[in-house]
């Protein structure tokens, strides 16, 4: 077979060549450049291509450039359809075979199998299945011993079985967007199921310790470094750590009922129509705003702009805290105290670990701005640890944010009447409202 030959660039202006050939994938080439740089190849990608196609399908001339990008950390979403084989008993009752759900793009492939299996993804029946630990007895090694059946992907005719391979997450395969139809099967092995799963759990083990082993059951060798991303259907999130609950459990609640009427408090207080009418003094402010925004204005020097983003970055310093206020679907609300030392992850994990109910714990969520709009939608808070809430989303004084599930979010979770602790909701209290007295008053007082 004829072989070619890609440069592939990094943001240092460092360069490895990488042989090719017509039938190989550019997601093999990305992994075999980012081993070479060291680097996570989960992390990173080749700009202006597609990294699902073939070196042939691709359009690159042999001896191309191609340039290394860090992806964003905000993963896109896919929708996946999964397969399953003709006449398999877990195919019974699915609609042509076919599992199909939404998955963001940094969800790797055991990830799918897993959440399908276990009937939080898929068609949304909520059916668990057995999809990584079939079996099968032999007849020639001993009566009925079960040997592993291991599953096997294939994608755009390319075949996906090995523990590194199943380990990849749907970007690095060149799946960031749009939808993606995954073809399963199951392949015979010689290994005995009891050794498949030691093998499977110790294989998972050794990725959160970056090494690479290699299963028994595995028949690629050449496969690149693993991503570092972990099933969390395999091995669910434990309780907090001791330092995170020790510094949640002394931070103060304050929880409030959902409103006892549809209607809003505010519509229902007096008010004097003649703080309504413009003034003489209005009409003076709004031309002297007038006057000053049509004046010619000199653009802020380099020197400037960094020392006004050094002013306001002072001044972010000097908040010791901000108060922050959830409101939860039932608009039932909690409020808090977070410090300079809190980051959007704490955040996240103070929701998860003291206000929500453990039934929903794991559920994905969001915790969205009301007073922010980001391409048309309100500013989602991330939950990354690196992003500080005062310092880097500028928090300060009070704010309020919305708890909404995001679309991967369960049934039982979307539609519960309340998702808070039962020990908040025996504690909250009615929200105090400041009655302000009548107008009539007011005049006969004057």
């Amino acid at each position: 077979m004829a072989t070619a030959h890609v440069v592939v660039i990094d943001a240092s202006a460092r360069r490895v060549t990488i042989k090719t050939t017509p039938n190989k994938h550019l997601s093999d080439i990305l992994d075999e450049a980012c081993t070479r740089f060291g680097l996570k190849s989960s992390n990173y990608g080749l700009k202006h291509v597609d990294l699902s196609r073939t070196f042939r399908l691709s359009g690159l001339p042999p001896g191309a450039k191609l340039e290394l990008v860090q992806l964003s950390k905000s993963a896109g979403v896919v929708s996946v359809a999964l397969q399953l084989p003709p006449g398999d008993l877990e195919a019974a009752g699915v609609p042509n075979g076919r599992l199909t759900d939404k998955f963001p793009a940094d969800t790797t492939l055991w990830q799918i199998l897993r959440r399908i299996e276990e009937g939080v993804a898929g068609n949304g029946d909520g059916q668990k299945r057995n999809l990584t630990q079939r079996a099968l007895p032999s007849t020639d090694n001993g009566a009925g011993r079960l040997f592993y059946q291991q599953p096997v992907l294939n994608i755009m005719n390319r075949e996906i079985s090995s523990l590194p391979d199943l380990n990849k997450n749907l970007a690095q395969l060149g799946y960031n967007s749009g939808s993606v139809l995954i073809r399963l099967a199951f392949k015979p092995t010689e290994t005995p199921l009891e050794d498949a799963a030691t093998q499977i759990a110790q294989y998972f083990l050794a990725v959160d310790k970056d090494e690479q082993p290699s299963p028994e059951w595995t028949h690629d060798q050449d496969a690149p470094e693993p991503s570092q991303q972990r099933p969390t259907t395999e091995d669910p999130p434990s309780e907090a750590d001791p330092a995170s609950t020790s510094s949640s459990t002394s931070r103060p609640l304050s929880v409030y009922r959902p409103p006892s009427s549809a209607t809003p408090s505010a519509s229902l207080l007096r008010h004097d129509e003649a703080d309504y009418t413009p003034t003489i003094e209005h009409a003076q402010l709004h031309q002297a705003h007038l006057t000053q925004s049509t004046r010619n204005k000199r653009l802020p020097t380099e020197a400037e702009i960094a020392a006004a983003e050094e002013a306001k970055r002072e001044e972010l310093k000097a908040i010791k805290d901000v108060e922050i206020r959830i409101r939860f679907p039932d608009q039932s609300q909690v409020t808090s105290t977070f410090t300079q030392l809190d980051s959007g992850s704490s955040l996240y994990s103070e929701i998860r670990d003291r206000m929500l109910d453990p039934r929903f714990r794991l559920q994905p969520f969001a915790l969205k701005d009301p007073s922010v709009r980001h391409k048309g939608d309100l500013l989602v808070i991330p939950d990354d640890q690196s992003k500080n809430l005062i310092l880097d989303l500028g928090f300060k004084g009070r704010r309020l944010l919305v708890f909404a599930w995001t679309e991967h979010a369960s049934v039982e979770a979307r539609g519960a009447a309340s998702v808070l602790r039962e020990e908040l909701q025996q504690r909250a209290v009615d929200v105090k409202v400041d009655q302000r007295p009548a107008v009539e008053d007011q005049e006969e007082a004057a």
